[in-house]
């Protein structure tokens, strides 16, 4: 009997420490995991920072291959040099090497921000972007044994092709990012409204003139909830299949507006703040507002990373053309990028 009840004591004080070291275990779990978030934050800052770096190299390279380029190119057409001379050829295939190597830059760095916005690197996206630059390092083997314009130019229909995928797949990847950027923003702003409705609610009951402010609510609500519904126009193009071009750039038109519209809404919300603000004052702090909604207001800020004021809502890859518009004859302008990638279609029109 003794013995029984020393092993009972013993078993509830052993349960009696199973809970503590639980209670230890949780809170040291949700301390580790914190650590890791800004382990792995603060890893891809630096990631992101070398890999900035690596495409500015390579934006210099390019451009000096570029000068270079066409420099031999004013040769050729003054028939004084030979299109398959060995300056012409070695020119021509140090430029397309060094676009290569700016596309290779730029899917690095989309491939880092994907895997590192999905929380993993076995993202189907940041898969499909290493795919593309293994293949685009293969083709630089195809340039070095390139002996001849015309196997130059089937390299460059090559690289074109691989490009333009994986030009596609950057440009979806980064509309999805901001997508979910806005989707917090306006989970929080609708949050920030209830609390705002609430406040002004009760600055009627105590007889103050509140139809400014509902007014203002009522058109923060309508920015707010126009921004939701371009998200949605935005992530339906997205989720679609066999996604063409067209369909990016209308998706683009989505962002762009669903951005103004936040924009618009920032200010807005401003104004009420401000004039909640003044209501504080005069009230001797009751109302709150800089502790709760302005608080607020910059968590939703901080959510999309940044105040959209200025007018250029477009994703901006920095990324390489494909590459239609440099060579012996005639060029073609580009509109949607940064004059990087432009490979050769003939050396002589």
């Amino acid at each position: 009997m003794r013995e029984d009840v020393r092993n009972s004591s013993n078993n509830e004080t052993d349960n009696i420490g199973d809970a503590g070291d639980s209670a230890v275990d949780k809170e040291r779990f949700q301390n580790n995991s914190s650590v890791k978030d800004r382990n792995r934050t603060l890893e891809h800052k630096q990631e992101k920072n070398q890999l900035r770096e690596e495409l500015q190299v390579n934006k210099q390279e390019y451009n000096e291959a570029k000068g270079d380029f066409l420099k031999i190119r004013n040769l050729v057409r003054a028939g004084k040099l030979g299109p398959n001379s060995e300056e012409a050829l070695n020119a021509s295939k140090l430029y397309l090497n060094s676009s290569v190597n700016y596309m290779i830059a730029h899917l690095s760095s989309v491939k880092s921000n994907v895997a590192y916005s999905s929380g993993n690197g076995t993202d189907e996206k940041a898969i499909d972007v290493d795919e593309k630059i293994k293949l685009l390092e293969a083709e630089k083997a195809e340039i070095a044994n390139a002996s001849s314009q015309e196997e130059i130019l089937v390299v460059i229909g090559s690289v074109r092709g691989v490009w333009n995928n994986a030009e596609k797949t950057s440009l979806e990847s980064a509309g999805q990012t901001v997508s979910g950027k806005i989707g917090e923003f306006i989970e929080k702003s609708e949050n920030l409204s209830e609390k705002l409705g609430t406040t002004v609610d009760n600055l009627n009951e105590t007889g103050v003139n509140t139809t400014d402010l509902d007014t203002k609510l009522a058109s923060y609500n309508f920015y707010v909830n126009s921004a939701k519904e371009n998200k949605e126009a935005l992530d339906a193009v997205y989720s679609g299949e066999n996604v063409t071009r067209k369909d990016m750039e209308k998706a683009n038109g989505y962002l762009r507006q669903s951005l103004r519209d936040i924009d618009t809404a920032n200010d807005i919300i401003r104004q009420i703040l401000n004039e909640l603000k003044e209501y504080e004052t005069e009230n001797g702090n009751e109302i709150g507002v800089e502790d709760n909604q302005k608080t607020a207001l910059n968590n939703t800020e901080n959510t999309t990373g940044t105040n959209f004021s200025g007018g250029n809502y477009s994703i901006n890859t920095d990324s390489p053309e494909s590459g239609d518009n440099v060579s012996y004859g005639k060029e073609k302008s580009h509109s949607s990028g940064n004059d990087t990638g432009n490979l050769i279609n003939k050396l002589q029109n």
